[in-house]
């Protein structure tokens, strides 16, 4: 999934839109082998080329008008890779049949066994993105709830066996609807979509960010403590407060947070260790905002 964080939502959705058409041309493209060998019709170059799985639609989409920042993902080289082959072995087929006549059952076994290799493994990038799609916040692009809750279940389990000490922390931002009500929505959404930024460049990369909902994120920090935990977060917080925003109109905003922190417990259930982060949060707002409160 993390290879789709390289895309906005749109653009996911966009491919797969392309990866259906594409899928139903390419059974097309095979019915035309088929036709050619049964009725003795003949195909053109744009069919038996070496260079096919390059100029067929598929084939130019994925080389050419895929996103680039994805080319270079297993995934997509895979789907290259047996496109290739899938042509490849249509041709031969093909050309054999045209100096033969014949075609031998194990020759079109196998052109038929790399058709269906193709459409799997489409069909596998195409999961990945309802993936991709069912566990992002569309507007900041962090983890959503539900990403959230079987991560948090999956980490509880890890930890209840290795004893890993790992925290979570509650993220929200200070007066975000006195920012909603004197700058708009739009600037509110821009307001989120940078903190995001900035706590995801913030951390380390096996940190975990979710947007947990309106203008509230929640962090999982593995392997990290209470004395830890504080240093770490203090630092974010007081980097944050010293950060402004730059809006459309020209003007600044100071944007602070208030951090909620607790440990992530291996034997409770989740949603009470969640709780007690809220609870904590809950303490900085109420103690002056921008500050970060830990509870054990």
């Amino acid at each position: 999934m993390r290879h789709f964080n390289r895309v906005s939502v749109g653009e996911a959705r966009d491919i797969l839109n392309h990866l259906d058409l594409l899928v139903l041309y390419h059974d097309d493209w095979a019915s035309h082998f088929m036709r050619a060998i049964i009725c003795n019709e003949d195909l053109g170059d744009t069919y038996i080329s070496t260079d096919s799985h390059e100029t067929c639609r598929f084939g130019h989409w994925i080389h050419h008008e895929l996103n680039k920042s994805l080319q270079d993902t297993p995934i997509v080289k895979d789907i290259k890779y047996i496109h290739k082959n899938m042509h490849l072995s249509f041709r031969e087929i093909f050309l054999t049949w045209k100096t033969e006549k014949k075609v031998s059952t194990q020759d079109f076994d196998e052109a038929n066994t790399k058709k269906t290799a193709f459409k799997l493994s489409v069909s596998t990038m195409q999961f990945m993105i309802y993936d991709y799609l069912f566990q992002v916040d569309p507007l900041t692009k962090t983890l959503n709830r539900t990403k959230l809750l079987s991560t948090l279940e999956r980490e509880r389990n890890r930890i209840a066996e290795t004893g890993e000490t790992c925290s979570i922390v509650m993220v929200d931002i200070d007066h975000f609807k006195s920012i909603n009500d004197t700058y708009g929505h739009t600037v509110g959404d821009t307001v989120l979509v940078q903190t995001s930024l900035f706590l995801s460049s913030s951390l380390r990369p096996m940190d975990i960010i979710f947007r947990y909902g309106g203008e509230e994120f929640l962090m999982y920090l593995p392997g990290v403590g209470k004395k830890e935990a504080l240093l770490i977060l203090n630092r974010v917080r007081e980097n944050l407060s010293n950060n402004k925003l730059i809006i459309a109109t020209g003007k600044d905003i100071k944007i602070t947070a208030s951090f909620g922190m607790t440990t992530l417990t291996p034997h409770a259930e989740i949603s009470e260790s969640v709780d007690k982060a809220d609870q904590a949060l809950y303490a900085a707002k109420n103690s002056g905002r921008n500050r970060v409160v830990w509870m054990d």
